[in-house]
């Protein structure tokens, strides 16, 4: 059993694969396997990941007919064999020594979460720390009020909790499908190590064909399909977070589609989505730019009721 499996989806990135294979490589860290997923390219892809597997025995690669990225992360769950498991798109990177950096705490933990490097085509970097927290109550409440970062990658995870608890991507949600398996795996872990100062994973915010840089109100409804799912798994004690949650996956489809496409993406979807109230929007914590374009929603959306 090697100590670590890093699970990679391949569609189409023969412009990024060899530097995500590389980063991998470059970990620090020589007991692991590296499944490359080849989810049926079209391109180089499936040469450059056959001359990485035939150069290293580590690298092992799984082709299928094209499924999506969720159907690809699944069968490289069914196919790992490590006692740890992480996630990298293949468009992405780690940045070098981020996994090593995470070996002093795998007795303790059951999962490991560091932050997130937003890499940009002009250069621009964004930093996005995962947030702080005490212990592993809080850490699982800034997931669920979506108050960290959320993303599949950038986190550890023993294999167990995905064997034993039967969780696997769902092939239907292409927005929000990481925030469900990041909030199910937390769930059932409780040990929880969070690493705010390690930048470990490298986001390519370059790759223009990325899921997500083409926005729809259509994807943007599945996060708040995964939004409602997240508060019937835990059921009372976190309607503050909730709350939060709801209100700001509702904002980003207002900021990202305007408010009537938004109100009329909302109120078609009413059976499947968690419903925002006025009293949420004034109550929840959340900036006044968004409070105010929440409220601009909440009137054009009672016109589709």
């Amino acid at each position: 059993m090697p100590l670590i499996t890093i699970i990679i989806p391949v569609y189409n990135v023969e412009k990024y694969l060899s530097k995500c294979i590389e980063s991998v490589l470059a970990q620090g860290v020589e007991d692991f396997e590296l499944l490359l997923v080849n989810d049926g390219s079209k391109d180089n892809s499936l040469a450059i990941c056959n001359d990485y597997a035939q150069r290293d025995g580590r690298i092992r690669v799984i082709s299928k007919e094209n499924g999506g990225v969720s159907s690809a992360r699944n069968l490289g769950l069914d196919n790992a064999t490590g006692e740890w498991v992480t996630f990298v798109d293949a468009d992405d990177w780690l940045s070098e020594g981020a996994l090593a950096a995470c070996c002093q705490y795998m007795k303790e933990y059951e999962v490991i979460r560091f932050s997130t490097l937003d890499m940009f085509a002009d250069g621009r970097i964004h930093h996005r720390r995962v947030r702080q927290a005490r212990d592993w109550d809080e850490a699982f409440r800034h997931v669920v009020g979506h108050n960290t970062v959320i993303g599949i990658s950038g986190t550890l995870y023993r294999r167990r909790l995905f064997e034993e608890n039967n969780i696997r991507f769902d092939h239907e949600i292409v927005y929000g499908e990481d925030w469900w398996i990041v909030a199910q795996a937390m769930y059932r872990a409780r040990r929880v190590k969070v690493l705010p100062e390690l930048f470990g994973y490298i986001y390519n915010r370059s790759n223009e064909t990325s899921c997500s840089n083409t926005i729809s109100s259509a994807k943007l409804i599945q996060s708040l399909i995964v939004a409602k799912r997240i508060g019937e798994m835990v059921g009372v004690g976190y309607e503050r977070e909730l709350k939060r949650t709801r209100c700001y996956r509702t904002g980003v489809i207002v900021r990202e589609c305007g408010c009537r496409e938004a109100s009329r993406a909302l109120a078609e979807n009413r059976e499947h989505i968690p419903q925002i109230s006025l009293g949420d929007i004034l109550t929840a914590k959340l900036h006044l730019s968004m409070r105010w374009r929440l409220i601009r929603l909440w009137f054009g959306y009672l016109a589709y009721k």
